[in-house]
């Protein structure tokens, strides 16, 4: 095999997904346009993203009359590449890639992740806001009442009256987590935290929209009485993150083990219904607060916003490289 050599130095080829080093020939995914090592060549191995489409070519009907019409337009050329530039760019991508790496499967003290620390934040703060929702949770008096920490902690709260809510918090964990840690091994620790962070701040953008037409409508006693905790939207937004770019695959999650396949629309389609059928359940039976149960139960669904203008972002940006 022949060996890239400028200036004395070898370009050498790492693997975008577990940052080894490739001796042989790489493998360049027609799907993502990545390259990886032979363990890591197939789609399935390396949460591929799927953002090439494959556009089909029509053949023209003769090939003389094609030869007729066809003009050719000056090609400006930048030169050759500037190899240096590219050895640079290879080791930020292996460093950053066998950090990603080491973190996510490491042992030892850096065997939690930035996934783990997150969901045990929301675990704990969840539970605090049990007994002191006005302290952690998104409300009226946020906006009005200049409880302005609140800003920080409701990004990390799932607010329930009870302990079901928790628990429901857990299933969703449970189902969910290895698309959790599939973008935060693909994409990095950063941008998984800020993917979260801006599907929590759409959905309280969503809250306080709604939050103006009802605070005219009900009394300030009802008003002053509802609390509602961001995290449920975060993690909304980095689950459907994975799913907008396989919205007609069929994804593989486990269920205390067992594994359950679904198609990605079917999922986003179950994901919105789980929010948005308790608010209409809860105001057909009292119709009076059906504002409310919305204002209770719509800004989660904010999160889904908030994933979907970041996921159209990347797709654009990479549009723009290729």
């Amino acid at each position: 095999m022949k060996e890239i050599i400028h200036r004395g130095k070898k370009l050498v080829v790492y693997c975008e997904f577990c940052g080894k080093e490739i001796g042989y020939l790489p493998f360049k995914c027609k799907y993502c346009g990545g390259t990886f090592c032979k363990e890591h060549r197939l789609p399935e191995n390396h949460a591929c993203s799927f953002d090439k489409k494959h556009v089909p070519t029509t053949p023209s009907p003769s090939r003389s009359e094609g030869s007729k019409n066809k003009t050719y337009k000056p090609i400006k050329s930048n030169g050759a590449p500037n190899i240096d530039r590219l050895l640079r760019r290879q080791k930020r991508k292996k460093r950053r890639a066998r950090n990603i790496f080491n973190q996510s499967m490491g042992g030892g003290m850096y065997s939690f992740s930035i996934a783990t620390y997150l969901i045990m934040a929301i675990f704990i703060s969840s539970i605090v806001a049990l007994f002191i929702p006005q302290f952690t949770c998104l409300s009226y008096n946020s906006f009005f009442g200049f409880y302005l920490w609140t800003f920080i902690t409701a990004p990390f709260v799932n607010y329930s009256t009870n302990y079901f809510g928790i628990f429901f918090l857990l299933i969703l964990i449970l189902l969910f987590y290895n698309i959790i840690k599939i973008i935060e091994l693909r994409f990095g620790p950063k941008f998984l935290l800020g993917l979260f962070l801006f599907s929590c701040l759409v959905a309280g953008v969503t809250f306080f929209l709604l939050l103006i037409p009802v605070q005219f409508i009900y009394s300030p006693l009802i008003v002053d009485t509802i609390y509602v905790g961001l995290a449920y939207s975060g993690l909304l937004g980095i689950i459907s993150f994975l799913i907008f770019s396989s919205l007609n695959q069929e994804m593989t999650f486990l269920l205390f083990f067992i594994p359950i396949r679904m198609k990605g629309k079917t999922i986003l389609l179950l994901l919105i219904l789980l929010r948005l059928i308790p608010a209409l359940l809860n105001g057909l039976f009292d119709p009076y607060y059906f504002l409310i149960y919305l204002l209770m139960y719509i800004p989660d669904l904010g999160g889904i916003l908030g994933s979907y203008i970041i996921f159209r972002y990347k797709t654009r940006q990479k549009v723009r490289l290729y």
